[in-house]
């Protein structure tokens, strides 16, 4: 389980479970989950919005359905009969969800060694975990991600990678 913020960086993270178990089990569980249900989590204090000098607005955490409610953490509402209010709330909801998951992607794309099963002794799974997420951390603050780098993809009407076009 982790926090990460705008910059693609990983702010809190908690690494136990080995077993394919549910999120909301994991979180639940979890040293992070236990203070934030419990209201000890130490979170900055509310701030403006970037770029403006709006009311301080407080940090919350953005989840899915699995998870319990609690005052800090966003969740959609149940999507049936919403008006259009609940349908946009929803929709940005899973937007921000989206950009959360960023993060996890970076680092899997990195360290490649998160795409298959790891076969070393389980106690060395969490020195690897958190070390790739240190190095993460670190390379994020050195070499911030420039999407101006990263390739967009096929335009249409080109020729794809089998020469069929796109």
């Amino acid at each position: 389980m982790a926090i990460a913020d705008a910059e693609n960086r990983f702010v809190a993270v908690d690494i136990w479970a080995y077993e394919r178990t549910n999120d909301s089990m994991v979180f639940k569980n979890s040293f992070m989950g236990r203070s934030l249900y419990n209201r000890n989590f130490d979170f900055p204090p509310p701030q403006p919005l970037p770029g403006t000098e709006a009311p301080p607005m407080p940090f919350v955490l953005v989840g899915d359905k699995a998870f319990k409610m609690c005052g800090i953490l966003l969740m959609p509402y149940a999507s049936r009969g919403l008006d259009l209010k609940r349908r946009t709330f929803n929709y940005r909801l899973t937007r921000a969800r989206r950009m959360v998951k960023c993060p996890f992607g970076l680092l899997v794309a990195k360290w490649r060694v998160f795409t298959k099963p790891i076969y070393i002794k389980i106690e060395k799974v969490d020195e690897v975990a958190k070390s790739a997420v240190v190095l993460h951390n670190y390379l994020r603050t050195k070499e911030p991600l420039n999407l101006e780098q990263i390739p967009a993809g096929p335009v249409l009407g080109e020729m794809g990678p089998g020469g069929e076009k796109q």
